[in-house]
């Protein structure tokens, strides 16, 4: 995929991002203003973590990492036919462990919140959550699919149906929120399995595009033999991929300990894992837009590029996705942390969701916000490993981040409530502290590994960025002091904070603000 087409993708991704974050926050609003950071969405939240542990574990993660770089191998050898049937078979194991896996953690349920993902609930809060638990875990065997099916149109560049399943499950979500209000807190985890479902079906008339395109070639392949592997070929490529599976699951199961750790110490402090739960959804919004977009876009062509040992192809696609997103994730951070509260107060301050979940929610958010730069370096370059089929490296620095954070929690959760500040907090800036130094470390590793990247370029955008976002952050801290924090102010806070980057960027020459900027200008064009 050329440096164009990845642009292309990323901005159809990054788009589709948007609006399914914007769905994302309708649904938020909704179970915000019903339920506050009361006791119901501390149980609503917790009962996803066995579930996304098994989703990321298997298929949402591990998996998918290990099955598209060799599935696109596949791809650009022009074995569409092989690839095919690899996609097929590897989906049947998918189903068939998660449906596995999904009954026998439903049977543990009760078992498994009171001992292992919040041990300080109360009974009454145990059972909610077992009970919630039990009917997301559905929606985990859906996803399994679905997840697998949206690496393979990626791969086949085909983004847009991939890029709209999300804001489909976010709509389930809003629909578990309203029409099924009736069913309680119950009716939400419905909306889970009903947004999966929707997850799922979107992508259909798009692999059905594919499929009918591959049994062409499929059918032209009958006078090249050549293209045509053998099921001991087929049977070679799934070990391989279940192979790289095992280190991906360490790195997953690093992420997924964080997250349970950070649920089961934040369960002891009432809305605490609401608030934090509603802070790191916030910083994902800008997170998904721009690493995330431009990540998605970039593994298929990276993968190829490594697949076909085109190291300079690799290098500059890297270098040029990294940077740029560096440039936007800085100021996205800043503005976090400045606009944290009244973004927070506008969208969700209504209902049950008063001034003290306002309150909750944006100190957890500033201490996440610090960590979005980190973030976005961490979301490429362990893209940039799997595409050389490296998941071990990632792994190990996974495992070592998840110790780092564990212990940086337990240090400073004690020095916020010394400070008299709000606990929960130190568990969001540990989580962006180990964060920062993991991407750091992975990044130092690759670059080592391929020379080519520019690495001076990366740190000089890094500087570049950081001294933009920071003036632009301390415009809008005197503009918020001299206008308010009302609904008009925040919006030109924004607006005046937007502008002011881009300004500065182009002061200290910061180039990889030009492709944003250049988007922008052709927008206005026509």
């Amino acid at each position: 995929m050329q440096r164009r087409s990845v642009a292309r993708a990323a901005a159809i991704v990054g788009a589709a991002y948007i609006v399914s974050n914007l769905a994302g926050f309708l649904a938020r609003l909704i179970i915000n203003a019903r339920f506050g950071t009361g006791a119901e969405q501390d149980a609503f939240r917790a009962a996803f973590i066995i579930p996304d542990l098994l989703f990321g574990l298997l298929a949402g993660g591990a998996l998918a990492s290990a099955f598209i770089p060799t599935y696109v191998a596949r791809l650009s050898h022009n074995q569409h036919a092989h690839a095919w049937r690899l996609a097929q078979t590897v989906a049947l194991i998918v189903f068939a462990a998660l449906g596995a896996l999904a009954v026998i953690a439903g049977v543990f349920a009760p078992q498994l919140i009171a001992t292992v993902v919040a041990r300080q609930f109360s009974a009454a809060q145990v059972a909610l959550t077992a009970s919630l638990m039990r009917i997301m875990l559905v929606s985990t065997v859906i996803f399994g699919v679905s997840g697998l099916l949206m690496g393979v149109l990626q791969s086949n560049d085909a983004f847009l149906a991939p890029a709209l399943s999300p804001t489909l499950y976010q709509l389930g979500m809003v629909i578990g929120a309203t029409l099924l209000a009736g069913m309680g807190v119950y009716g939400l985890a419905w909306g889970v399995v009903l947004g999966a479902l929707m997850h799922l079906v979107v992508q259909l008339p798009a692999l059905w595009r594919v499929a009918m395109k591959d049994w062409r070639l499929r059918e032209a392949a009958q006078a090249s033999p050549n293209r045509w592997l053998s099921t001991s070929d087929l049977k070679s490529d799934v070990r391989q991929i279940l192979r790289m599976m095992p280190p991906r699951v360490l790195g997953l199961s690093a992420v997924q300990v964080n997250a349970l750790v950070t649920v089961s110490l934040a369960s002891g402090i009432a809305g605490g894992v609401s608030a934090i739960n509603n802070a790191f959804a916030i910083m994902i919004l800008p997170l998904a837009v721009i690493a995330q977009a431009i990540g998605t876009a970039l593994f298929p062509a990276i993968s190829a590029h490594a697949a076909r040992s085109e190291h300079d192809q690799f290098a500059a696609s890297f270098t040029q996705a990294l940077c740029i997103s560096i440039a936007l994730s800085a100021p996205a951070s800043i503005g976090l942390i400045v606009l944290g509260r009244p973004i927070i107060r506008i969208l969700f301050e209504r209902g049950q969701f008063d001034a003290q979940s306002t309150a909750l929610v944006a100190f957890a958010l500033a201490m996440y916000g610090a960590g979005l730069i980190g973030h976005a370096v961490l979301e490429l370059v362990t893209r940039g490993f799997y595409a050389l089929k490296d998941s071990l490296r990632p792994a190990i620095f996974a495992v070592a981040s998840m110790v780092a954070n564990i212990a940086l929690s337990l240090l400073l959760m004690p020095v916020f409530t010394a400070l008299g500040l709000l606990p929960f907090g130190g568990l969001a800036l540990a989580n962006s502290i180990a964060t920062a130094l993991e991407a750091i470390a992975l990044y130092a590793l690759l670059a080592r590994r391929e020379p080519r990247i520019r690495s001076r370029a990366v740190a000089m955008t890094l500087v570049k960025s950081v001294i933009a976002a920071l003036g632009m952050g301390g415009l809008i801290v005197v503009w918020l002091a001299l206008a308010g924090d009302g609904l008009l102010a925040t919006l030109a806070a924004m607006a005046i904070g937007a502008t002011a980057y881009f300004a500065l960027s182009l002061l200290v020459k910061n180039d990889a603000v030009q492709p944003a900027i250049s988007l922008v200008a052709r927008r206005f064009r026509r």
